[in-house]
């Protein structure tokens, strides 16, 4: 529970109650306003993320974007009950608490739980943003009902949200999930990678933009260039390659935990089946027993409903359960 008094905050006006959720990106952050009382997304709003401004600034911003957004559903600032919050990187989430942020410049031990409960006055729930991700697919997406399964993140970095047992599991440190860091091929080791994780630069999206216009010679994303690779001998070689990379994280990823299901999420793993079917031919070659190789349901929206769902477990567990089943 975070530190603000739960008694203080259900002395509040309870009708029409909104918590809200928040996910911060690297390029923009967004934020979700829900009922408390009726279940229902109200609102959406976002703004462009001001990643080398520090932590203050942005902060600052999103405690005035929070504000916006419960006036703009039409509800008085007493009636914010929570707020939720995904964030990439490193995150203590019992203690509320950034590690780092991934490419969030100055953020290195950022007390955010209580910064946010000193400014808005209400419980505040902080997780990594993978970590929300799967929170958010098992509430409302494609891992309803699933205790045991994997979000992997493909996009600008790799990332994953381990659910066992139906629980998160942040691991020791709160680094697990950091699959982005696994190690290729033994050409690999002491590689000097500055900073960044083997297979995240062999498969994030910065790595396939810039293939795919050595290959075309033209601008184009990261799902878009595998989508189009069916069409394009010379990046359907690419596609392939990207694959077998994808393929060797999830057969590990599936030898060490066996999950029921790996959901794909992030930007890449919208290019959908002409990413999902190269992986899960290679998959399916290797392991006899598979998970489900599925995508999200909620797309990039996942991390979102996930900090939803946190924002009702720290205002309260049995609210947010009664959410999970609805």
């Amino acid at each position: 529970m975070s530190s603000v008094d739960r008694e203080a905050v259900d002395d509040r006006p309870r009708a029409g109650r909104v918590v809200v959720g928040v996910d911060i990106g690297g390029t923009k952050t967004a934020l979700m306003a829900n009922d408390v009382t009726s279940g229902e997304d109200l609102a959406h709003d976002r703004f462009p993320t001001p990643s080398d401004a520090g932590s203050e600034a942005l902060i600052g911003d999103l405690t005035t974007a929070i504000r916006r957004l419960v006036d703009q559903v039409g509800r008085d600032p007493e009636q914010l009950a929570s707020v939720g919050v995904a964030v990439p990187g490193q995150v203590d989430a019992r203690a509320g608490r950034v590690i780092a942020a991934g490419n969030l410049r100055g953020w290195d031990d950022v007390p955010l739980r209580d910064i946010l409960c000193r400014d808005l006055g209400v419980p505040v729930f902080v997780e990594q943003d993978a970590n929300a991700a799967a929170l958010g697919e098992r509430w409302r997406g494609s891992a309803k009902e699933m205790n045991n399964f994997v979000f992997l993140a493909l996009g600008t970095g790799i990332g994953a949200g381990v659910m066992i047992n139906g629980r998160l599991h942040r691991g020791f440190h709160h680094a697990a999930g950091e699959v982005g860091n696994f190690i290729l091929g033994r050409e690999y080791l002491g590689e000097n990678r500055e900073g960044h994780g083997n297979l995240e630069l062999l498969v994030g999206g910065p790595e396939i933009r810039h293939q795919a216009k050595r290959i075309r010679g033209e601008e184009m994303g990261a799902a878009d260039a595998l989508r189009r690779a069916e069409e394009d001998e010379r990046l359907a070689r690419m596609a392939d390659e990207i694959a077998d990379h994808v393929a060797i994280a999830v057969i590990n990823i599936a030898a060490l935990l066996d999950p029921e299901a790996i959901v794909f999420g992030g930007g890449t793993s919208s290019a959908g089946e002409d990413l999902l079917d190269r992986v899960r031919s290679r998959v399916e070659r290797e392991l006899s027993v598979c998970p489900a190789l599925i995508h999200s349901l909620l797309g990039e929206d996942a991390q979102l409903h996930g900090a939803v769902f946190g924002a009702l477990w720290e205002l309260d567990p049995d609210l947010a359960l009664r959410e999970e089943l609805r």
